[in-house]
């Protein structure tokens, strides 16, 4: 399965980051973890807080509510692994970060 294309950042003083668009799989297997070590505090709350949720539901739960709150979860993780880096782009966006142009050999700079 095709990762997604590969983007570039750029920042005046920050470090370049390099990511890629498509589904994330650190995002699906640990969100919370992933969302706190890329610097994604706001979503990692609530991430957290979901997680707690989903445990206490899971102990409140019997046999046949637990795998139904499996699916919910793992679900949810999917949705997380492809809508998380599109969260974190806007983060970089907001940090001052500037995308590069996919190719710049091929792809001017400034518009014509």
């Amino acid at each position: 399965m095709p990762r997604g294309r590969a983007l570039c950042f750029y920042h005046p003083t920050l470090p370049e980051r390099r990511l890629h668009s498509g589904f994330n799989w650190l995002a699906c297997i640990t969100p919370t973890l992933w969302a706190l070590s890329e610097g994604l505090a706001w979503h990692a709350r609530w991430l957290l807080l979901s997680e707690f949720v989903f445990a206490g539901l899971l102990l409140a739960s019997g046999d046949a509510e637990t795998l139904l709150l499996g699916l919910a979860y793992l679900a949810r993780n999917i949705w997380l692994a492809r809508q998380g880096p599109q969260w974190l782009i806007a983060s970089l966006l907001r940090q001052g970060y500037r995308q590069a142009p996919p190719d710049p050999f091929t792809t001017p700079l400034t518009p014509p």
